[in-house]
């Protein structure tokens, strides 16, 4: 067996995707985020928005299903005030005071408070919920991101690529998940030269990424080992080292 190239050593040093957002466009909604969201949150701060398959989300009084308790209903991308989280809920302030089902919504932290969401138009909601879109399908929630991608608004610039994304991010999606399990598959029988070609032409999926990178990793060192071993077993004559 070959030995392993110097260039693997450098493929795993830089086997990540930084994630493109394209931004500009305006949605026209009667749910907006307020200024305060994108202009004055902190650069570390957390957002948490609605983002149900199947919207609007019930906001509850209290913490359980119950046929009596729903308050108000909400639509994907709003932006909300959470105070606090009990078993799977959380409770908000904002827009309305109640509960609402933790698995319905999604929370970014960080990269949606940058300088290019910060300096948006106030009405512009579409380039925002690209980005969180764009954040949580890159983070491994495909369900969330295409729910919220699905809420921007027909009149908007992004809209286009909002349409476009729902479908290729899908079309991705099962082809890294294909491909990875094909990977695993090749690591347990002892095909490393297989699990390494995989990496050419893989989807630019972070989540899927790192997975096969943990694959890549033990498909070098098993062929390490498995060199080591060829080359003890050879004659000294014959022996590289």
């Amino acid at each position: 067996m070959k030995r392993l190239p110097i260039s693997w050593l450098w493929f795993l040093a830089s086997f990540t995707l930084p994630i493109a957002i394209a931004v500009g466009g305006k949605a026209v909604s009667r749910w907006q985020q307020p200024s305060s969201l994108v202009s004055t949150a902190p650069e570390l701060g957390c957002q948490t928005i609605i983002a149900d398959p199947k919207p609007p989300m019930n906001v509850r009084s209290s913490p359980v299903v119950a046929p009596d308790n729903v308050i108000g209903r909400l639509p994907n991308g709003v932006p909300l005030s959470v105070t606090d989280e009990n078993q799977g809920w959380l409770k908000i302030s904002s827009p309305l005071q109640g509960w609402v089902y933790q698995e319905l919504t999604v929370t970014s932290c960080g990269s949606i408070n940058s300088a290019a969401v910060a300096t948006q138009s106030q009405s512009d909601s579409g380039t925002y919920l690209m980005a969180i879109a764009t954040q949580q399908y890159q983070a491994g929630n495909i369900d969330g991101a295409i729910a919220l991608a699905k809420t921007v608004s027909s009149d908007s610039p992004v809209y286009p690529m909002a349409i476009g994304a729902v479908s290729q991010w899908q079309l991705d999606w099962n082809r890294a998940q294909s491909e990875y399990y094909s990977a695993q598959k090749a690591l347990r029988d002892g095909r490393w030269d297989d699990v390494l070609s995989q990496v050419k032409h893989y989807p630019s999926i972070r989540f899927w990424k790192e997975k096969l990178t943990g694959l890549v990793k033990q498909a070098i060192a098993q062929q390490k080992l498995s060199q080591i071993k060829k080359e003890a077993t050879l004659p000294p004559s014959q022996n590289p080292n």
